[in-house]
């Protein structure tokens, strides 16, 4: 609109000149024209010399509180510029997946950011609202540059992306209650972990051999038939005195609400073992890597471990649909399921296969920290 201004003057300025014959306003239409043409290749100067970049692509938030993505200005160039806008788009990485199987549903938010840069390098800031957990990816769509009348501006692409795994607060579940039957101390019962063998003999999975892999390991019929080396991955031994399972019926149906609400509870019943026990089994089926999938978690750290991979999930199928229900890892997740505690997309926490308890997206926050949880559930 400036631009569009500055030619309405310039154009009257030239008019009138004309029209008056007047010297001082023909020498002002000139400076006009001039300016406005100085003003066009000005905005592109300023531009080769101006780079945005991110100074950290890993944050770590907790939801609910506000975190700060730091941006790095510089300027490689001999003029300051005086005004520039980065263009960010930012949004949870599930919300990308479902804007592009609905492009015409947008979820993914647009900022802004307006600024001045001297020679040399500034910072700028750009603080972000995490609602919900999950991993928020901020990426940097472009760098628009212009003069210093404002009335041209040249931008370029950016492609640099920002992860912010957002993780929630760090609270207990206070589970003794769920095993006051076995022990008359309320304490957990230690477990064997089902569809084990031997520690260090049973094979887990083939996979490609890799530089530093020892020869005993090769399975030399496999490698024999492909014409290439595959190696035998064995199981380890767990220290894990106690299994958690997580089965995600109902997940994908929950919404962005009640998805929330299960890393809430999963983080919270983690915790709440984690306290009882030296270490804690965590045991899912991974879609896209076809398998199962196991962690061992002795701390807080480990459990956020365990909440980002889960965050990295793709696709929602049940393992049935793959045809792995006959399969090894089909026959270990229904040991599982009748055996380990397991907690399902639907909030509903079973304790070998039967239900113990179902938690409340509307009262999480009550039968978390709250006392007596267990009769909160049952109204």
């Amino acid at each position: 609109m400036r631009g569009i201004g500055f030619v309405l003057i310039m154009l009257l300025t030239c008019y009138m000149a004309g029209a008056f014959r007047s010297q001082p306003l023909i020498v002002l239409a000139g400076m006009e024209g001039a300016l406005f043409g100085l003003s066009f290749f000005l905005c592109r100067y300023l531009k080769r010399g101006l780079s945005a970049e991110v100074l950290r692509h890993g944050e770590i938030a907790e939801k609910g509180r506000w975190v700060g993505c730091n941006i790095k200005i510089r300027n490689a160039g001999k003029l300051p510029v005086s005004r520039f806008c980065v263009k960010i788009r930012y949004g949870y990485e599930r919300e990308e997946e479902s804007q592009e199987r609905k492009p015409g549903k947008k979820k993914y938010k647009v900022r802004r950011i307006f600024g001045s840069a001297d020679r040399g390098e500034s910072t700028f800031q750009l603080e972000l609202a995490c609602g919900y957990c999950g991993v928020v990816t901020v990426q940097m769509v472009s760098l628009q540059v212009y003069d210093y009348l404002s009335l041209f501006s040249v931008s370029g692409k950016l492609g640099e992306r920002v992860e912010v795994a957002v993780y929630p607060r760090e609270r207990v579940l206070r589970l003794g209650q769920l095993f006051s039957g076995e022990r008359a101390d309320s304490s957990f019962p230690e477990q064997q972990i089902p569809g084990r063998g031997e520690a260090g003999h049973e094979v887990r999975q083939l996979r490609e051999y890799k530089s530093g892999d020892s020869s005993r390991h090769i399975h030399w019929n496999q490698s024999a038939r492909t014409g290439q080396l595959w190696v035998k991955e064995y199981e380890r031994e767990s220290d894990a005195a106690m299994g958690l399972f997580l089965d995600f019926e109902g997940f994908a149906q929950a919404g962005e609400a009640g998805q929330d609400a299960f890393y809430e509870l999963l983080s919270a019943v983690i915790l709440g073992l984690v306290e009882n026990v030296p270490a804690v089994g965590v045991y899912w089926y991974d879609e896209s890597k076809r398998c199962l999938e196991e962690r061992e978690v002795h701390d807080s750290a480990q459990c956020r471990e365990v909440l980002l991979s889960l965050y990295r999930r793709r696709g929602r199928p049940y393992p049935e649909e793959h045809g792995v229900s006959e399969s090894r890892d089909g026959k270990r997740i229904q040991e599982m399921r009748k055996a380990f505690l397991r907690l399902d997309g639907m909030l509903r926490l079973y304790w070998k296969g039967e239900l113990v308890f179902t938690f409340s997206e509307e009262h999480l926050e009550q039968q978390i920290t709250g006392e007596g949880w267990l009769d909160l559930g049952k109204e």
